[in-house]
């Protein structure tokens, strides 16, 4: 019995073409079960086709020949753990069931009959997830209140068809997208859910695929979440037209090229991570965040910079914070070494007058590795929440300034890996954002809180963004006019390949909507720029370039030999 108040769960039926279905369409299912706001009460399975197959010579000569290579390719060796066989009896298994036998129009139209249309809209559900059949068409597209819900791991403004996560590798594409839609009758014009942007693993395109799969599944539940809280349904647009070719199998010669595309691509990345690190200075200029907004793109003048670096290859700065403390210029940064494989956060004294840097000095060690010193102010402390990724959980720390260091004050969120975890006091409300240990350049989180001291709860919307190209958080909010942004990293070309600046539209306790406004690149000769903050007249950001790190190439082949031991941190 449902008690009073209590938010009614959506009724969803499964589209398939048998009970065995792949990993990740299980996984799908599991994922709307595990949330508890949406149930199953139909399995709709397609009827076993009888008719007599032809024969062996009418299959030999009209077997595409061209396509020979691909298809045994992907028979045999393409195993992508998404694709691995898995019953689905104990998830739909005591479902009532029906079996449609679909009528073909045209080439590739599937049209359900009336009375098997009938059938399903007996059962009531709101909608239908499809794993099964093929290009479905007709009245079966009405036939549950929120449609007919369907996954293209594509960007369907740029791949339409199939193989999926095949030609973004074989175009030099960075990124790899994937969409949720409810589908109309216009072929691949249905209304998007869900959208979302992976980097392209180019070495593999099982993991490629893989990735765009796994970090995609949960969105029907996402969906089902934001109808029963906010009782409104995302597509409520206008189907478009994706102006998109239409890819096919690839032929024997393209699938040739591609072979030998990903095999370059793998040792590429295996000498690139190897014989390469990244090493990040920290830099200071005099630009206010007015400055930045006033160009599209806004490009650092390196002459202008005052640099501050470790000054060797197996040490960096990276992650600066700028802050007035004392009339000082406080910058705290991750000092981060190849040698002992992680970072504490140290600072150093700005002088703006003669444009210098003091000695520096530890502000918080820790036994994993800290990152990401996110500096704010409540009241008249100064406080800190670094990234301890590894540490599983938020946590907030003061600065004494007695010791000068960062000592340790409370845990904000337990049970959580986030990745650059950013807080703003937005209408007298909190707000921490950060990207989930699942998807960190990727999946944008937002939880939120009345007070610093907590509870946090998680946003309505989570995942509110999933985006390579503008996801990760990339420094502190700024205002401006009174307009707020939000400072977001592009890691599509590479990691904290630039930054873009969002404009904040709306951010509450159950909506959230931004919009990029301008990007900036890093001063010439660098290869990337992924942290920015502003104090008074100054912007604080880092830069990196690739180097040679004998500890980082040491690490590396040690790793690959099975020599390294993975490292379990504690707090004292």
């Amino acid at each position: 019995m449902i008690a009073q108040g209590t938010p009614r769960r959506l009724r969803f039926a499964v589209m398939c073409n048998t009970l065995v279905l792949q990993q990740w369409q299980h996984d799908a299912i599991e994922s709307l079960l595990s949330r508890g706001e949406a149930e199953p009460v139909l399995l709709i399975l397609k009827q076993e086709d009888l008719s007599p197959k032809p024969g062996l010579l009418r299959r030999i000569v009209r077997y595409p020949w061209r396509k020979l290579l691909f298809r045994k390719y992907y028979q045999y060796f393409f195993r992508p753990g998404s694709f691995r066989a898995v019953s689905a009896d104990e998830q739909l298994g005591g479902l009532p069931r029906i079996r449609c036998k679909t009528a073909l129009k045209g080439k590739y139209s599937e049209y359900f009959s009336p009375e098997d249309i009938d059938t399903i809209r007996s059962h009531r559900p709101d909608f239908i997830l499809k794993f099964g059949f093929g290009i479905i068409r007709g009245e079966i597209l009405e036939s549950a209140s929120y449609g007919i819900w369907s996954f293209h791991h594509g960007d369907e403004q740029k791949y339409r068809g199939i193989p999926p996560a095949f030609y973004e590798i074989l175009h030099h594409d960075n990124k790899t997208g994937t969409i949720l839609q409810r589908l109309t009758g216009t072929l691949d014009g249905g209304i998007i859910l869900r959208k979302g942007y992976f980097p392209t693993i180019n070495h593999s395109w099982s993991a490629n695929l893989d990735q765009a799969i796994r970090l995609s599944v949960h969105w029907p539940a996402d969906v089902c979440h934001e109808i029963v809280t906010q009782h409104t349904f995302p597509a409520d647009t206008q189907a478009q037209m994706p102006a998109a070719p239409v890819f096919h199998e690839p032929e024997n010669a393209t699938l040739l090229i591609f072979l030998f595309r990903m095999f370059y691509n793998k040792l590429r990345f295996h000498f690139l991570e190897v014989f390469t690190a990244e090493n990040w200075r920290i830099g200071i200029v005099r630009t206010r965040a007015a400055d930045l907004l006033s160009e599209v793109t806004f490009s650092i003048d390196g002459k202008a910079v005052d640099w501050l670096s470790a000054g060797g290859p197996d040490q960096y700065y990276a992650d600066g914070f700028i802050v007035k403390e004392q009339s000082r210029q406080l910058l705290v940064f991750e000092d981060y070494s190849y040698r002992r494989r992680k970072a504490t956060l140290s600072g150093v004294w700005y002088n703006e007058r003669d444009y210098s840097f003091s000695a520096p000095f530890t502000l918080l060690n820790e036994d994993w590795h800290l990152s990401y010193p996110f500096l704010f102010r409540d009241g008249n402390q100064l406080w800190c929440i670094p990234e301890s990724l590894q540490q599983n959980s938020i946590m907030l720390y003061r600065y004494d300034e007695a010791t000068n260091r960062f000592l340790y004050n409370s845990t904000l969120i337990e049970g959580v890996a986030a990745a650059d975890p950013t807080l703003v006091l937005h209408q007298h409300h909190y707000y921490l954002f950060f990207t989930s240990g699942r998807a960190t350049n990727t999946e944008l989180q937002i939880w939120h809180s009345a007070s610093l001291s907590g509870p946090f709860e998680p946003h309505e919307l989570n995942p509110v963004k999933a985006n390579i190209s503008n996801a990760r958080p990339a420094g502190p909010f700024f205002s401006v006019d009174g307009k707020l942004f939000r400072p977001a990293q592009d890691c599509s070309r590479t990691y904290g390949g630039r930054v873009i600046i969002n404009e904040v539209k709306l951010l509450t306790e159950s909506e959230f909507l931004e919009l990029p406004v301008t990007s900036l690149n890093p001063p010439g000769g660098y290869d990337g720029l992924h942290t920015i903050s502003f104090s008074g007249d100054y912007l604080c950001f880092d830069a990196k370039k690739l180097v040679f790190s004998p500890a980082s190439a040491l690490w590396q082949i040690r790793r690959r030999l099975g020599m390294v031991k993975p490292h379990k941190p504690t707090r004292e």
